[in-house]
């Protein structure tokens, strides 16, 4: 991993980054596919993650609801699978659709434009293309690819899916659609110079795969025990593919299931450390990036007045928590620690001032984190932030006060669907229980 310091030509925010930084991979990943960013923000997030010292923003640039990068062999990617009629408003049974038009993509001489600029400020970008789930954008624009060919899936997906969560939605595990990921990522890898390029295999779900026939038959055929296997054997195809293009792939914990689909693959760990323990094992590289102390989506604190609460409280003060290698990690796993990574998830945060206060200051404190290792000495911390909100202030950004959200950032009658942290620990075990091997 050379990507740099994440300091050169970057005004530095005033935190603790002196010396050699602890961990080679400080990343953010962020999503533009659920909320599409215009190019200016993208520069301005790149200016504000170097000015963290951090040196990898990972962009996840297609999902179910979107699809953002300019494939010049199929447009229709982002002709169809970059607009979607409406928004889900709010998280949980009570949200709604707001029926508001959301699009955008960029073309490839843009995306070679951020690099650029990235490059110069000590930062590589990593891309993201999401298979073989989330993939319902994918097949608003080329059903024939999905499960069930072209006129089961016209039938069950007319657009890019216009509610979150996780569809049931995958691709087919057909030669032609191997063909068609793999010609993707061909482009992919000619736009961005990253020796490290994203493949997700997250959150597949595969009751598609389980009731289709022809699924099944492809299966037997090549000796796959189940559709765990399936993935596996899918995501080592295009793996072998982006080696052939001299890169390695990195993916979500969930690649680990079934079989090691590739012994050269970076797997971030976000369901806690199981996923992360057994890549090391495995003898991958990894990325730590749990999502009880990364998720920057996640709500920052029990009062009702958080805009729109998700995920367990994930305070700023949880965020100087994080641990990543802990003193008593055995050398075999702190070997293989990459490094960390922030993610910020986009469903509800759909504007430049909703990203600043989910991201802001919980970013300063995971920055010294990766910088220095942690936990940091919060009274420490604490007592240098005035100067650090200062900073943010100076810059712009539109950060979350640290006694509460000012009523223009709140978000009142948008429901939410608070979890607790107990309640998130014990389903990531269950999560990851296959992991545990």
């Amino acid at each position: 991993m050379s990507a740099g310091d994440g300091r050169a030509h970057a005004e530095l925010a005033p935190l603790r980054l002196d010396g050699e930084p602890r961990f080679a991979w400080r990343g953010v990943m962020l999503d533009v596919a659920r909320r599409f960013r215009p190019m200016p923000d993208l520069l301005r997030f790149v200016d504000l993650i170097a000015a963290h010292g951090l040196n990898v923003l990972q962009l996840h640039l297609t999902d179910d609801q979107g699809w953002r990068f300019e494939v010049r062999a199929y447009p229709r990617l982002t002709e169809i699978g970059g607009r979607r009629s409406g928004s889900q408003l709010g998280h949980g049974p009570a949200s709604t659709v707001d029926g508001v038009p959301h699009e955008g993509w960029y073309t490839q001489d843009e995306l070679r434009r951020l690099v650029d600029y990235a490059r110069e400020r000590g930062i590589r970008v990593v891309p993201e293309i999401d298979v073989p789930g989330h993939a319902q954008a994918i097949l608003a624009a080329y059903p024939e690819f999905g499960v069930g060919g072209g006129d089961a899936v016209r039938a069950r997906v007319a657009e890019p899916w216009t509610r979150f969560g996780i569809s049931d939605e995958v691709l087919n595990v057909e030669e032609e659609t191997l063909a068609f990921v793999g010609t993707v990522f061909d482009e992919l890898c000619e736009v961005f110079d990253s020796e490290i390029v994203g493949i997700g295999g997250d959150e597949v779900r595969k009751r598609l795969w389980r009731e289709d026939a022809r699924t099944q038959t492809l299966m037997a055929e090549r000796g796959l025990a189940d559709e765990e296997e399936l993935q596996a054997w899918f995501l080592g195809r295009l793996a072998d593919r982006v080696r052939e293009r001299g890169r390695r792939v990195v993916g979500w914990d969930e690649m680990l299931e079934g079989r090691d689909p590739a012994p050269d693959a970076v797997v971030a760990s976000w369901r806690g450390p199981v996923g992360a323990e057994l890549g090391a094992r495995l003898g991958h590289d990894v990325v730590l990036c749990p999502d009880l102390w990364t998720y920057f989506d996640y709500r920052q604190s029990d009062d009702p007045a958080e805009p729109i609460p998700v995920g367990t409280v994930l305070s700023l003060e949880d965020a100087a928590c994080f641990d990543p290698v802990p003193a008593d990690a055995p050398a075999w796993f702190a070997d293989r620690v990459l490094g960390v990574q922030a993610n910020v998830w986009t469903e509800h945060l759909d504007s430049r001032d909703r990203l600043d206060y989910a991201v802001f200051p919980r970013l300063g404190a995971f920055a010294e984190v990766a910088w220095n290792g942690g936990p940091l000495d919060w009274p420490d911390f604490a007592a240098r932030l005035p100067a650090y909100l200062a900073w943010l202030e100076e810059q712009g950004v539109d950060f979350r006060p640290l006694d509460g959200p000012r009523p223009d950032q709140q978000r009142p009658g948008v429901p939410g669907v608070p979890r607790d942290r107990a309640a998130r620990i014990a389903e990531l075990a269950r999560l990851t229980a296959t992991l545990a091997r």
